[in-house]
């Protein structure tokens, strides 16, 4: 009985540890909060493809490419980027490779989805101090932006993006 169960068991870890594609493209929206509530709404396209990596003892990794496509300030385009998440339930923060300086990482914000990644958010980090060693980059929730999907229009965007952020933050308006 016990050799049945150690199989069983190991089986079930192998199964859950198989790293899932993650192939998904969904409407998206951009939109500010606070004093940027006017500043942006903008339709954008959201394409996920990578890998889910599933951790039993350590936290799931998703390794891909988040691409966003849509008229939007230049700051907030990944554009195919090869993206690492590393999840702390559901959000982690959203990093890419900066080829032009290997070692560096750069943080693009922080990304919320559910189970299957058929809804997301993510907090895009802006620009906040500039100095000559290193720059800063944070979240206002007074005055930041956001990509929420699937969403066509800022009410479903806010309704994502307030489900999936939860308490962390005040809830968005």
């Amino acid at each position: 009985m016990f050799f049945i169960c150690l199989i069983g068991l190991i089986s079930i870890a192998v199964w859950y540890s198989i790293p899932k594609d993650i192939n998904q493209e969904f409407d998206g929206f951009v939109f500010g909060v606070g004093r940027k509530s006017n500043q942006i709404h903008e339709k954008v396209t959201i394409t996920i493809k990578g890998s889910l990596h599933k951790k039993i003892f350590n936290q799931d990794r998703f390794k891909g490419t988040i691409d966003i496509k849509g008229e939007v300030p230049q700051n907030i385009l990944i554009d195919k980027k090869e993206v690492e998440v590393v999840f702390l339930g559901n959000n982690g923060t959203l990093s890419f490779k900066d080829y032009s300086h290997p070692t560096k990482r750069n943080n693009y914000g922080n990304l919320y989805i559910n189970n299957d990644f058929s809804e997301l958010a993510i907090i895009v980090y802006e620009l906040v101090e500039s100095g000559s060693d290193h720059a800063t980059y944070e979240w206002d929730p007074d005055g930041g932006l956001l990509i929420s999907g699937p969403a066509t229009n800022r009410k479903e965007a806010l309704n994502i993006s307030n489900k999936l952020i939860g308490d962390l933050l005040k809830p968005l308006d």
